[in-house]
């Protein structure tokens, strides 16, 4: 709650320092599927970016906690409000944005997959997954005496995308060991045929796979065999995965409030192709560095966002 109202003021503040006397300002309204970190950060990221592109705009703040059931009072709201513009933050706040069709364009950030922008005609905005190619590029740089990633991935889920990795591994003189898991039951198995050949697991979001229930057993998986696991998130480098790619939150704000601007300038949202974020940062996870005996450059250690 304390956060909430430290947001609040910063937006508030952002808010009165971009308007002028004589502009009455864009109503914003800004849906955040949780108080959660990252959400804050792009929160921080749009105003402050839309600020320094002379958009004047006042902000109207609504939180889902977390919580879908919440969303029909904040959606009233939003329909009723005369806003210009929704900035959603999360899937949770998109796709209840989606299913109202409230008629107020959206801009959408950290939304996990970017099937979600393409679902409505009056939405665009930045996806939260970092594009394959991205990955493999950070992987190479980060990991360079890894010629073979493994990944372990649920096919309906994400067949097309390991396709497609495998075929910018090819390019980038990589191999992707890929091995399919359509249950939980398949996870461990897989995992002993991708150690046969691979120096890394690469762990890509799936509900399957890397998923919080599997996390114990992957990590365990991992120190038994010497083979690091590249995590889909800064929790799996906490609980030892060897690194995790991440976006730059912030930065994602940012991009999201270049298309706001374009919107509140008369562009219509489908006009605006949704995209990935443009920054990416990187954690490490030290200790099991040593244990695995990865060794890592010092500018390599040096340039991680946060190390454990």
């Amino acid at each position: 709650m304390r956060t909430l109202v430290v947001l609040t003021a910063i937006l508030l503040a952002l808010a009165l320092a971009a308007a002028s006397p004589s502009a009455a300002g864009e109503r914003i309204a800004i849906l955040v599927s949780s108080d959660d970190a990252a959400f804050r950060e792009a929160v921080a990221g749009f105003s402050e970016a839309l600020a320094k592109q002379g958009v004047q705009a006042s902000y109207e703040l609504m939180d889902l906690g977390g919580d879908a059931s919440r969303a029909g009072a904040a959606l009233g709201k939003i329909k009723a409000g005369g806003f210009r513009l929704v900035f959603a933050v999360g899937s949770l706040a998109t796709e209840s944005l989606l299913r109202a069709d409230t008629g107020v364009p959206v801009v959408s950030g950290l939304v996990l997959r970017p099937e979600t922008l393409k679902q409505g005609r009056n939405v665009t905005g930045v996806w939260l997954e970092i594009a394959p190619d991205v990955q493999l590029a950070w992987l190479q740089k980060l990991l360079p005496e890894a010629r073979t990633i493994g990944v372990v991935y649920n096919p309906a889920e994400n067949g097309a995308r390991v396709a497609a990795a495998a075929k910018f591994a090819e390019k980038m003189g990589l191999k992707l060991e890929a091995q399919e898991a359509q249950s939980a039951a398949d996870v461990l198995p897989a995992l002993e045929r991708v150690a046969k050949r691979a120096q890394v697991l690469w762990g890509i979001p799936d509900t399957i796979v890397m998923t919080p229930a599997m996390a114990r057993q992957i990590l365990l998986f991992s120190f038994q065999n010497s083979i690091p696991v590249i995590g889909p998130s800064v929790q799996w480098v906490k609980a030892g995965a060897l690194l995790s790619l991440d976006c730059d939150y912030k930065e994602v704000g940012a991009q999201c409030a270049a298309m706001a601007s374009r919107i509140l300038n008369g562009e219509a949202p489908s006009a605006i192709s949704p995209v990935s974020p443009r920054s990416v940062r990187y954690s490490l996870n030290m200790r099991t560095a040593q244990q695995l005996k990865v060794v890592l450059p010092d500018q390599i250690m040096r340039g991680a966002k946060q190390t454990f």
